[in-house]
């Protein structure tokens, strides 16, 4: 499978180029393409370092990796995503979309700021064509974990989206991420409920000294 990570040269991007390099195609997407290349070289070499196996991490500018793409995961900002896939709508199909995205601003702490559709998820889906399939996923893990391979990240991925085959792949891709467990969110609609999650757990850490909070359901 060829997965884009947009935002690829993020700290949660490079997770989970490291994470499925093992087992699928990885093109890594930013508008400055030098940028991506170097990445991809970095994180490549940090595989083969360690001794993974690593089925190909490439550099590309966000066109060609989404045209090339079955799915595409958005792991970018949410004050550009709009203007960023508004831009990049025409190089999509029926691609699988994976949003990570959270609407949020800080005034002393951090705030859910929806916008009018009710989630990042579903603006995004109003967004692109009709053909791709969005999912949303991956809110609550942290970055920083995502990107040590040689940790265990014991934490629940809620996985919400209105495709049930879709949803099923995303769920797929999170079981091979060790002892991350998917769960099943139900439609997209519901995505509001796991992405406000994200500044709550951030609250919820800068309160009590705490860092790189998940979310396991037990």
């Amino acid at each position: 499978m060829k997965i884009a990570i947009l935002g690829g040269t993020g700290s949660i991007g490079e997770g989970f180029a490291l994470r499925w390099a093992e087992k699928h195609e990885i093109l890594l997407c930013s508008r400055e393409i030098d940028k991506a290349v170097s990445s991809a070289g970095k994180y490549t070499e940090a595989l083969l370092n360690k001794g993974f196996f690593c089925c190909g991490i490439t550099g590309c500018k966000n066109e060609t990796a989404i045209n090339d793409a079955d799915v595409v995961v958005l792991s970018v900002p949410y004050r550009g995503v709009v203007t960023l896939l508004k831009d990049l709508r025409p190089y999509f199909r029926d691609q699988i979309v994976i949003s990570l995205v959270v609407p949020m601003k800080k005034n002393k702490w951090f705030e859910y700021t929806p916008p009018k559709q009710g989630s990042a998820a579903l603006e995004i889906q109003e967004i692109l064509p009709e053909t791709v399939k969005v999912v949303s996923a991956y809110h609550n893990v942290s970055a920083k974990k995502l990107a040590a391979l040689e940790l265990s990240l014991d934490y629940d991925v809620v996985v919400c989206g209105d495709d049930d085959r879709a949803k099923r792949t995303v769920m797929e891709l999170t079981r091979e991420i060790k002892s991350l467990r998917p769960l099943d969110g139900g439609g997209l609609a519901s995505s509001y409920m796991i992405e406000s999650l994200t500044p709550f757990l951030i609250n919820l850490a800068l309160r009590n000294g705490l860092s790189n909070l998940g979310v396991k359901f037990v």
